[in-house]
């Protein structure tokens, strides 16, 4: 974490008039050197104040999605329509990018924050007396309803839902045939999602393609010939082929966390796909592979499940708009402490 990187709960209208709770990471202008801005604040080679991303993961309103406690979440929709239905919500709006939800994983992990979840039927699997509130019988729980052991942080200004109810769609990230690509920085925020992203970069070791694929669980290497197979495993039983440690941009793209040999996630992958794009988190009902670092990149973008949801995130390019919510938020407290 930078010490000049803020962090504030407000919540923020968006075209279409509905109001969204999100988590505001910003900076304000004069406190920071460029070169030791995270990635979160690189868009399109600009440096932008501040990234939103939404606390709750979304319900939709009138086909816009919105960040709202007390709420179902919406689920059973593809990548493209996610995607799709953020860029409704105003410029700025965004599916959230795998930059994005790994800089709140990495933060968790600074801050030696272990993320609980539902990932049992309503419930923590690592500890049962933590849960949420059921709102059917496949153990789907409302958003804004969870302990703060439940948020990125554990406080009550941070993410919620990371870990379990409902895996997240995320943009910036693919598996082409295998190959792990991605885009730089956060320029997802803009268009990383389409098929034809004119930034697609392959990630490398000493040069050489880095692949997922599955063999007997998953394997991360760099040889070329490598079986076509579809598998999954823990984490901590991912396989490393003609590589002698874990590279370095694994960690960066979040594939997996710095304490990966404990990590019981799941992660799956399929390299007979021409392009296989993630989910995260994990679900209700998967107690033996859940966790926050759970990954799956065995799936195409038209794939749909009762399991997967997403949520929107945004950006802002001016810092008056940021001091604007800061203002807002100010003022709002204290006409609540007045009453």
């Amino acid at each position: 974490m930078k010490e000049f990187v803020k962090k504030k709960a407000v919540i923020v209208m968006d075209s279409a008039g509905l109001p969204n709770y999100m988590t505001m990471f910003y900076m304000e202008p004069g406190t920071y050197e460029p070169e030791d801005v995270p990635e979160l604040f690189k868009i399109r080679n600009k440096i932008v104040p501040a990234v939103l991303v939404s606390q709750f993961t979304n319900t939709m309103i009138k086909g816009v999605p919105a960040s709202l406690p007390y709420q179902q979440p919406k689920h059973t929709i593809s990548y493209d329509e996610a995607a799709a239905a953020c860029g409704r919500k105003g410029k700025g709006w965004h599916l959230m990018t795998n930059t994005e939800f790994v800089y709140l994983l990495h933060e968790a992990e600074e801050l030696g924050h272990t993320i609980g979840g539902n990932t049992n039927y309503g419930s923590n699997s690592k500890n049962e007396q933590e849960s949420g509130v059921r709102y059917d019988s496949a153990g789907r729980t409302l958003t804004g309803c969870d302990p703060l052991t439940w948020s990125h942080d554990g406080t009550a200004d941070g993410v919620f839902g990371l870990c379990g109810n409902f895996y997240e769609w995320v943009t910036g990230l693919r598996l082409h045939y295998g190959v792990i690509e991605y885009t730089k920085n956060n320029d997802a925020a803009v268009d990383g999602y389409t098929t034809e992203a004119p930034d697609w970069q392959v990630a490398t070791v000493n040069g050489k393609p880095l692949r997922l694929y599955g063999n007997d669980g998953v394997t991360l290497s760099t040889k070329e010939d490598v079986e076509v197979a579809w598998d999954g495993c823990h984490i901590k039983d991912l396989q490393l082929e003609e590589l002698e440690e874990m590279p370095e941009i694994a960690y960066k793209l979040g594939i997996v966390p710095h304490d990966w040999k404990n990590e019981t996630a799941g992660i799956w992958a399929d390299n007979e796909l021409e392009e296989a794009v993630p989910f995260r988190g994990s679900g209700f009902r998967h107690p033996p592979l859940g966790g926050d670092g759970a990954l799956n990149l065995s799936y195409p973008r038209s794939f749909v499940r009762g399991n997967v949801s997403f949520r929107s995130a945004l950006f802002l390019e001016s810092w008056e708009l940021v001091t604007d919510l800061l203002k807002a938020g100010a003022e709002a407290h204290a006409g609540a402490q007045d009453e």
